[in-house]
């Protein structure tokens, strides 16, 4: 029984997962284990077209679910556990994770990228990082901006923390249910222990994530601009990492476990270009210069980092601090940063993105909240903008009303759709009337796209302008 699907998975993980043949009997054993067979023999057939070309597969998905669709008619898992056997099962024929740490760490000795090129390679194959799942979400690039956000829906199901030592971003979630085909890399910050792992969500191009191995809190000041630093030393110049705020209303998850945001493709922010070029009297060989981007972000390098670190604290220090007519941070305890880092051509680069909570104008127009409920993590101030997964089902809505496949009345519609009642009305005194189904998909796409360029511009704290009065505090000037 599943003799030749067994086999199949043997072979997949010989070719992709370097599963060693001194290791199969050990991994046999372990399927048969979870699958409750009574054995195994292998599969031997002379029809070469017979089964999966296993050589060809880019994921395991087409192996392991004849396994698990098994295990559930015989009543040996439930259908609610099969992500969980999946993982279990890849586990069986992956590398242990002291065996990826160290081709890891060899592969990195040679060349950074193709170490991380092999570590998301592996969780691809090994099935962690999910490609076709993450395919689910909505997500379009808004090519009619100059910025080119990119939108995600999130339709990917949220992995409960059920069973998880402290917080899913914990160490020990390594090989713990769902994350049994889970692999971590570790490395040093300091006299800390740190891990590196890729998202399974993958909102943008190889998104990782680094880790404390201890459940501390964020550090801040000095420390965490060390540490951020340290992360971009190790992800080399092919990567960013970035710290989402810890403050309320900073957008952030998950303000209890020290981490950064990673990626290895670079951001619509990041490759934005200067608006204006400034220098400090005080640190005058730091690059000091404003960002041509939505939010306020002013970028700041130079090759020596303590110096870099030094004026980098002063700097966001004296932004905690500030107020003005029209930031009303009178208890000094509402203005808050994000900051990305990177190690471009020798030189530490600071992307330092200011943000505040005691804006008196407000956060933005009341017909966006629905768009977007959150507050803006750094994903999105990257231009990476998440949505809600309610609002797929309700853009939907929106083109039946829109292409005429649905009659519009505003005074009956549904209470899921009430806030867009002004939105369809608007859109379609717009467009003239209805439209082809594609052409309401398009004009939705453009109104969201709009809408997530508003949003992300009221999180500006300062114009190209009003900077200068912030920049005078600390006796910075324009060239």
């Amino acid at each position: 029984m599943l003799e030749k699907e067994i086999t199949e998975l043997l072979a997949y993980a010989e070719t992709h997962l370097m599963l060693d043949e001194l290791d199969r009997a050990q991994a046999v054993r372990r399927i048969v284990r979870l699958l409750k067979l009574d054995g195994y023999t292998p599969y031997e057939s002379d029809d070469e077209e017979e089964g999966i070309n296993v050589d060809g597969l880019t994921a395991p998905d087409a192996l392991i679910e004849p396994l698990i669709s098994s295990a559930i008619e015989r009543g040996v898992i439930t259908d609610a556990e099969r992500k969980t056997l999946k993982a279990e099962l890849m586990d069986a024929v992956m590398l242990k994770p002291s065996e990826i740490n160290d081709l890891f760490t060899d592969t990195r000795a040679v060349n950074t990228q193709k170490a991380f090129d092999f570590l998301y390679d592996y969780s691809v194959k090994s099935g962690y990082v999910d490609l076709a799942e993450c395919a689910k979400n909505d997500r379009w690039e808004a090519k009619e901006l100059k910025s080119r956000i990119e939108v995600i829906i999130n339709l990917m199901p949220q992995a409960t923390t059920d069973g998880y030592p402290e917080c899913a971003l914990c160490y020990e979630t390594e090989g713990l249910g769902v994350n049994a085909n889970k692999r971590v890399v570790s490395f040093d910050i300091g006299d800390e222990e740190w891990f590196f792992t890729y998202s399974r969500h993958q909102y943008f191009d190889r998104h990782g994530v680094i880790v404390n191995k201890s459940h501390v809190a964020p550090a801040d000041g000095k420390a965490m601009l060390e540490k951020l630093a340290a992360a971009a030393d190790f992800v080399g110049a092919e990567g960013f990492v970035g710290t989402n705020a810890t403050v309320e209303g900073g957008g952030a998850k998950n303000v209890s476990h020290e981490h950064f945001q990673t990626g290895f493709r670079s951001a619509p922010a990041l490759r934005a270009e200067t608006r204006g070029r400034f220098k400090s009297k005080e640190y005058p060989y730091i690059e000091l210069t404003t960002v041509d981007w939505y939010n306020t972000v002013v970028r700041m390098s130079h090759s020596n980092l303590e110096k870099l670190v030094e004026f980098a604290d002063k700097f966001i220090t004296a932004w905690k601090g500030y107020q003005d007519d029209r930031i009303a941070n009178t208890d000094g305890k509402k203005n808050f940063v994000n900051v990305v880092a990177r190690k471009i051509n020798g030189k530490y680069v600071f992307d330092v993105m200011l943000r505040s909570n005691a804006l008196k104008k407000p956060r933005t127009a009341p017909e966006y909240a629905e768009i977007k409920t959150e507050a803006l993590a750094l994903t999105d101030l990257l231009g990476y903008f998440v949505l809600p997964n309610k609002l797929s089902e309700q853009l939907q809505q929106v083109q039946l009303y829109l292409d005429g496949s649905v009659a519009f009345d505003k005074n009956v519609l549904p209470d899921n759709m009430k806030a867009f009642g002004g939105m369809i009305e608007r859109m379609l005194k717009e467009q003239g009337g209805t439209v082809t189904k594609l052409e309401a998909k398009l004009n939705v796409h453009d109104e969201i796209d709009a809408a997530c360029e508003k949003i992300l511009s009221a999180t500006a704290v300062f114009d190209k302008d009003s900077i200068k009065n912030f920049f005078a505090t600390l006796d910075i000037n324009e060239l």
